[in-house]
């Protein structure tokens, strides 16, 4: 065993999804990150704080380079041990917490803003075309238009959009779940998500995105937007701070900032109708 001065920490919001102790392998090895399998949830392994989930591990990233796909993992509440390495835990990272106000002028000057940056900055996919009405709508959406214009609230209703776009949480996925996280972060619970919707989501589209929407009904998401989501109604946030979300993962970013946007969006004009 490696004696090393690394440590690692976890998001304390990681009890509300797994009890610890767990023992699992390395399932999965990407190029600056790793998953494990452990009862039915994915735990990821991550350098990068902002990019953690609820179910994310805060790793050195000398020992994210070296892992391999079926190295044995440990996890306890104080360490945790992997390969040839034990590291020590740090203290739990904080939740992000939802503002106490909404100030709607600070939100509707940023909603102007994230428009604009997804017009011109954001990542090419079916979710984009439509969010933002382009002249030909994407064929795999035909009729999710519809639904979100009327408003529909049941996410199972929602179900053949499931699993379209590319990538490990596919466009529509991450749009729907962006949604959702706003929904549940600021209190407002708008949408119903029927038993049936976690059957309808598995046998349609990915783990990831399966679980990714397991995180938005409980308002939690990766670090970067659960923050750009609560500054969104407080603070001027800047283009910059938004076209590096935007180009997050394959159109991930884009998608889910679609999300975000159009919920709030559809919330200012219920404000300004009462």
């Amino acid at each position: 065993m490696k004696s090393a001065d690394l440590s690692f920490c976890y998001r304390e919001e990681l009890g509300q999804y797994l009890a610890l102790p767990l023992e699992a392998l390395v399932s999965k090895k990407f190029t600056s990150s790793f998953d494990a399998d452990i009862n039915g949830f994915l735990l990821h392994f991550t350098c990068r704080e902002a990019a953690m989930t609820p179910l994310s591990l805060l790793l050195p990233e000398q020992i994210i380079n070296e892992v391999q796909s079926g190295w044995p993992v440990r996890f306890f509440h104080d360490r945790l041990l992997t390969g040839t390495y034990e590291l020590l835990a740090a203290p739990q990272i904080p939740r992000i917490v939802k503002p106490e106000r909404v100030d709607l002028v600070i939100l509707q000057g940023n909603l102007q803003q994230l428009r604009r940056n997804l017009e011109l900055f954001g990542r090419s996919s079916p979710v984009l075309d439509l969010v933002m009405q382009r002249q030909e709508q994407p064929f795999s959406l035909a009729g999710a238009s519809e639904l979100l214009v009327a408003g529909e609230a049941d996410l199972s209703r929602y179900a053949r959009f499931f699993g379209v776009g590319d990538g490990l949480t596919p466009s529509f996925d991450d749009f729907l779940a962006g949604m959702l996280f706003v929904d549940r972060l600021y209190g407002y619970r708008r949408f119903v998500v029927p038993e049936a919707f976690w059957e309808l989501a598995a046998t349609r589209t990915t783990r990831q995105a399966v679980q990714q929407y397991r995180f938005a009904d409980n308002g939690h998401f990766s670090r970067q937007f659960e923050q750009v989501a609560a500054d969104l109604t407080q603070r001027q946030v800047g283009s910059a701070e938004l076209v590096r979300l935007l180009g997050w993962g394959h159109s991930s970013g884009t998608d889910i900032l679609c999300g975000i946007w159009l919920y709030f969006s559809q919330r200012v004009k219920m404000i300004e109708k009462i």
